[in-house]
């Protein structure tokens, strides 16, 4: 049975959204319910099978999307994949910076390198992704991010 939303269909009939963590949890259901209504959805995570597995998915619902590999903490790699998005779908109009990641663990137990990880993951990727989605292509049209 195909996702079924309670907003109106085609709210975003047209309309490109980036979603970062887009190949699990809340990433996977934000896409699914974009995509129901009229979304094209460039579902971003840095494993492919993941991406592919909810692309597959809402297609086979008769949705619109795509898959891009980025570890949104790595500048470069943000830069190329919100460019390559922005050529594949025209152009875009919102991103759900839903990407994140922790290591559940006592405050004795965690790392400063695991600490890092965490905000570099939570933080500056969620941030990379937000500059580069306004620069790119918000900053002249417009959009939620």
């Amino acid at each position: 049975m195909s996702y079924q939303s309670v907003f109106r269909p085609d709210l975003f009939k047209g309309q490109t959204f980036i979603v970062t963590g887009g190949g699990s949890g809340i990433g996977r259901c934000t896409a699914h319910e974009l995509a129901s209504l009229g979304a094209q959805v460039a579902l971003v995570g840095r494993k492919a099978e993941k991406v592919e597995t909810v692309k597959a998915e809402i297609l086979e619902d008769g949705g619109i999307a795509s898959a891009h590999v980025c570890d949104i903490r790595e500048e470069e790699s943000v830069k190329a994949t919100v460019k390559a998005i922005i050529a594949e779908h025209g152009g875009l109009n919102g991103v759900v910076n839903n990407a994140g990641g922790q290591f559940p663990s006592p405050l004795a137990g965690i790392n400063q390198k695991g600490w890092e990880t965490v905000v570099r993951t939570n933080l500056t990727g969620g941030f990379l992704m937000a500059r580069e989605a306004y620069t790119q292509a918000l900053s002249k049209t417009g959009g939620a991010s």
